[in-house]
């Protein structure tokens, strides 16, 4: 008690000491209202300065009350304001003729969101062309804290994992919208191309309230390229060396003074059949994509509104060498592998404005979608329609001052799901109504405090209550701490979640009725910048904990031969510790290295164990080189992978056991490009150091017999791959 006391004490002390401070906040925009992030806001004369964070907001505390602010962004003319009262400033910046054609880029792609209490980091359209980045599974292999690896040796399908947990507990937004979730939960990552992708958000631990109650590790938010200041044409080619080609082609243009517009297209084709491993399988499956997205803004001084629609198409066709688009899976003489994927979404945003109150707002943002797969795994067929509707309105003021702000508002989700796998279906609707209120404390640069909650009315499960609080304290000019703690829930669905066993003869067992997931999540970072040998080293080290009340158990433990499905008893939880450091040599050479450490374990049939799949120890180093004005670009990454636990298979004959655990191994990408006015291309490889897994699919010689298993896999099963591509760019006048 006597401890908790001078806590609290502490605590408000420090909130005294902020609230009397001479702060000014306010948001900075381009003259379409929207927000720019990352733009400097500099104390005049001084040193003294922050960024925008990712809504264009700052607060900066004067070292003198008399003194002018400098607010600047490269491409905008900067603007000299003299603050004057307590209210926010709200700073909209014009573009700059003679700044617009230069060619000259500046700032780091990747970096975090210095003023926001979470622990965001901001992922830029530049850090994306670092890689390959066909799709959105393919834009983390230059970032330390999203780990990406193929589920089978068949389907080709990619998953991720933050805090050393699937990805299914992270909530995958776009542009604040869940998106990843559902039936496409497991291939959904293949269904954002990377070419139309202005940043990623990576939050960990987890997410605001407004966004819902299924973020339980993290959030991702995928910001896509804007109508009213993407390329007027953006066109970018790729082919590889195992045979796939794709094209994408973006065009944006202003239809009046208030309305804009833009058409994304993305296709891919992959026909030819890789099989390096000689086991008779093709390493990828064959697949084909179209694409679509048409999107359209409205800015008015009092309102601004967006509606897109975007349509999708998605086939994929694998398993045993000659098998092939629309063979009847079921009469094949091949094993085959087939999945027929159609998706149909309607989605916008709109907000009313209030220019004298740059502060208070409101938003509806609302999306609409049609998911249907027809899926076929060997002998077994799966069919799965989904019926999505998602609303969420949001309103935002102050109390008092800027130092006192909240968002507050209602959403409601509907999902129709209509599942078929082998003999049994699985039909559930869900209809869940919530609330919110969010509460921010800013009172200046230094401190910052979130504290949310909501509540959802679900019509299967009854009533989630949601709380979450982050905080962030600003320890010295270099130096700053996060904490997080909040609670999430999910509703799984065990089949689409299993899909990667389904390339296998096991059975999936539901063994009771399954409950929501449900997980505490509490942790927090720390920031520093050193300097050494004159250059600055920016440290990120990070800790998080996350335990389960409730998780859904997929045990491949108990039998070789079954998926054995039931809800948690006992416990579960996930230690993830990481540090990185980020070094700038020079202007032309930078360096980032990160070690990340997992301790995840779950009760799995009444034994506290290591859940597959997962090293404990992964080290990750990134070199990149720039010449001037990006002429010529180099950039590596290397990542050490240790061991990992394997699935227990020694009810098998012994010629099909596999070992308990996996050895470690290094993968290598690298991509080298050079720039031109009109754009630039590239040459590039995945797996440069062609390593593979050995025999990854259990007998392969006999798909249809009892011990056919092709869901063990732990490293990359296609080896080394060449691709080479362009971009082609005309800007706006």
């Amino acid at each position: 008690m006597f401890t908790l006391r001078y806590f609290i004490i502490l605590f408000f002390g420090m909130l005294a000491q902020f609230a009397v401070a001479q702060t000014i906040s306010g948001m900075v925009a381009d003259q379409n209202h929207e927000p720019l992030i990352g733009a400097t806001v500099l104390e005049e004369n001084t040193q003294n300065g922050v960024i925008t964070n990712v809504e264009g907001k700052f607060s900066l505390t004067l070292q003198n009350a008399q003194s002018n602010i400098i607010i600047s962004y490269t491409g905008f003319e900067p603007k000299i304001i003299k603050p004057s009262g307590n209210s926010p400033l709200h700073v909209m910046l014009d573009e700059s003729e003679e700044a617009l054609n230069e060619v000259v880029v500046t700032g780091s792609s990747t970096f975090m969101d210095k003023l926001e209490a979470k622990h965001v980091e901001i992922i830029s359209a530049g850090e994306l062309t670092k890689a390959a980045c066909c799709n959105l599974s393919e834009s983390f292999e230059t970032n330390a804290s999203v780990d990406v690896s193929f589920t089978d040796a068949v389907s080709g399908a990619k998953t991720i994992r933050m805090l050393g947990l699937d990805g299914r507990y992270v909530q995958i937004n776009r542009e604040n919208v869940p998106h990843v979730r559902g039936l496409i939960g497991r291939y959904g990552l293949g269904y954002v191309p990377g070419t139309w992708v202005q940043s990623i958000d990576v939050g960990k631990g987890a997410g605001t309230v407004v966004n819902g109650y299924e973020s339980m590790t993290g959030q991702l938010n995928v910001e896509l390229k804007k109508p009213e200041n993407s390329e007027k044409l953006y066109l970018n080619g790729y082919v590889n060396s195992f045979g796939r080609v794709e094209m994408n082609a973006n065009h944006a243009t202003n239809l009046n003074d208030k309305w804009s517009t833009a058409f994304l297209l993305h296709s891919n084709y992959l026909g030819t059949e890789i099989d390096g491993n000689d086991d008779g399988f093709m390493d990828l499956p064959k697949s084909r994509q179209i694409n679509f997205m048409n999107r359209y803004k409205y800015t008015g001084e009092r309102i601004m509104s967006q509606i897109g629609v975007q349509v999708m198409r998605d086939e994929k066709a694998g398993g045993q060498l000659g098998y092939d688009f629309g063979e009847d899976f079921k009469t094949s003489p091949e094993y085959g592998f087939m999945n027929q994927t159609t998706r149909v979404e309607v989605f916008g945003k709109t907000g009313i404005l209030f220019p004298s109150k740059p502060y208070q707002g409101f938003g509806f943002i609302y999306s609409g979608a049609y998911t249907d797969i027809d899926a076929g795994f060997g002998r077994d067929a799966y069919f799965g329609k989904e019926k999505t509707l998602y609303g969420n309105a949001i309103y935002q003021n102050i109390i008092g001052n800027t130092f006192h702000q909240y968002k507050t508002g209602a959403s409601i989700l509907y999902d129709d799901f209509d599942e078929v796998y082998a003999d049994s279906a699985f039909i559930r609707t869900e209809i869940v109504p919530g609330a919110f209120f969010e509460y921010s404390y800013l009172p200046g640069d230094k401190f910052s405090l979130i504290v949310g909650g909501r509540v959802d009315f679900h019509n299967l499960y009854g009533t989630f209550v949601t709380p979450r609080l982050h905080t962030r304290y600003q320890i010295s000019d270099n130096t700053a701490i996060r904490l997080a703690i909040g609670r999430g829930y999910r509703v799984g669905n065990p089949v689409i979640e299993n899909i990667n066993t389904l390339v296998s003869n096991r059975q999936l067992v539901v063994t009771e009725d399954l409950d929501p997931e449900i997980s505490w999540n509490m942790g927090g970072s720390i920031t520093t910048t050193l300097q050494v040998g004159g250059k600055k080293i920016d440290l990120i080290g990070d800790y998080f904990y996350t335990t389960f009340q409730n998780q859904l158990i997929y045990d491949m433990d108990q039998n070789s031969n079954r998926v054995m499905i039931y809800n948690l008893n006992g416990n579960s939880y996930a230690h993830s510790f990481q540090i990185e450091a980020k070094y700038q040599l020079n202007e032309f050479f930078g360096f980032k290295t990160a070690y990340k450490y997992y301790d995840v374990r779950t009760t799995i049939n009444g034994t506290l164990r290591n859940i597959p799949y997962i090293s404990k120890d992964r080290l990750f180093l990134n070199a990149s080189y720039a010449t001037k004005y990006d002429k010529w670009k180099a950039d590596a990454t290397l990542q050490w992978f240790g061991t990992k636990r394997l699935p227990n298979t020694s009810d098998k004959p012994s010629a099909f056991q596999v070992a308990s655990s996996t050895p470690d191994y290094f993968l290598l990408n690298a991509q080298m490009s050079r720039g031109f006015r009109w754009g630039s291309i590239y040459l590039g490889s995945e797996n440069l150091l062609n390593y593979k897994q050995d025999n990854p699919i259990i007998d392969s010689q006999n798909p249809f017999g009892n011990d056919f298993d092709a869901s063990i896999v732990w490293a990359p099963v296609a080896g080394r791959m060449i691709y080479a591509g362009f971009r082609y760019t005309i800007d706006r006048k």
